[in-house]
């Protein structure tokens, strides 16, 4: 009975919680190990003189977070390899973990990304909202704005294609394969997508400034990128979206990432309009207008797979490590 719990004699493997709590588990402990084996002994050195000895700390803390982050990046996407290796059995394309067509998508994503950001400080400055703008402004004394700048991208690039490995990769097709028995694949992947998009917004729970609203924006801003991954079957699209979003909203419009503000940016406007409609000092995620962009985002995706494969459908497929485990 209690072995039950958490094994499925069915398909002869773990339980979905289970999977998704020892994936969870086996991120933190890889993600933990780059700084401190890396950053932590690197930062001693840099106290004692013997690092970086020349930068201050402001500088000095942007150099050591662009060399671990990456790091900690590959950690946390390992975890999501080796955890559908040996704990889904199921291979890493059904996660959209694949190179084939990635370059075309993830361009795709990045330029949409940019271009829906762009179009929400166009509305807000024509609203009178968000300006005027001052050019590259930089935040963090003692910080050049191409460090700063760089930082930013960096900082972009890691969270990206970690965030959306688990949240889409991991978290979409394991609740999609737990659902797809009752409710058959194309309601259970639109529920995994949903589902999983609670959990992307709530585990920015701890973001700064966070609101009611922003937490609702950042639900619809997973299924923006659910919907990236969904309909092309591969994660490059969202991972392209993502940073670009990020990238774009910080780095060069200057408003608050999930609540924080970049440490430079190429234009910087203070927003003053309403709270509700501009996300305040969370940034566009908190906002009606950067909600408002991710339904455009999401209709222009609907689009772009009418126009690549000739219909609208779900390109993932869950039920296929199932399958397998359950004929051994």
């Amino acid at each position: 009975m209690l072995r039950g719990l958490f094994w499925n004699a069915r398909e002869r493997r773990l339980r979905v919680v289970v999977r998704l709590v020892a994936q969870a588990a086996l991120a933190v402990a890889l993600a933990v190990l780059p700084i401190l084996l890396v950053a932590e002994p690197l930062t001693a050195l840099h106290k004692r003189g013997r690092f970086l000895a020349a930068l201050a700390k402001g500088p000095y803390d942007h150099v050591i977070n662009m060399l671990v982050g990456p790091l900690v990046t590959v950690g946390i996407v390992a975890s999501v390899v080796l955890a559908a290796r040996f704990l889904d059995r199921r291979r890493l394309a059904e996660l959209g973990l694949t190179l084939r067509g990635a370059a075309a998508e993830l361009a795709l994503g990045g330029a949409l990304g940019a271009a829906l950001m762009a179009g929400v400080f166009a509305v807000e400055h024509a609203l009178g909202w968000a300006g005027p703008p001052r050019l590259c402004e930089v935040r963090v004394p003692g910080v050049s704005l191409g460090l700063a700048l760089a930082f930013t991208a960096v900082k972009a690039l890691c969270i990206a294609p970690m965030e959306e490995a688990v949240s889409r990769g991991y978290h979409l097709v394991n609740l999609a394969d737990a659902l797809t028995r009752r409710l058959g694949p194309v309601r259970a992947l639109g529920l995994a997508g949903a589902l999983s998009s609670l959990v992307f917004a709530l585990l920015h729970g701890t973001t700064a400034n966070l609101s009611g609203l922003s937490l609702l924006g950042l639900f619809v801003n997973g299924l923006l990128l659910a919907a990236g991954f969904l309909l092309s079957g591969r994660l490059a699209l969202p991972i392209g979206l993502h940073a670009a979003w990020n990238f774009t909203e910080g780095a060069v419009f200057g408003f608050p990432v999930s609540g924080d503000l970049e440490a430079a940016s190429l234009l910087s406007s203070a927003v003053n309009g309403p709270a509700l409609l501009t996300g305040g000092a969370y940034g566009p995620e908190g906002g009606l207008i950067g909600m408002a962009s991710m339904a455009v985002g999401i209709a222009a995706i609907l689009l772009w797979a009418r126009i690549r494969h000739g219909r609208v459908a779900f390109r993932v497929e869950p039920g296929r490590a199932t399958e397998r485990a359950a004929v051994g």
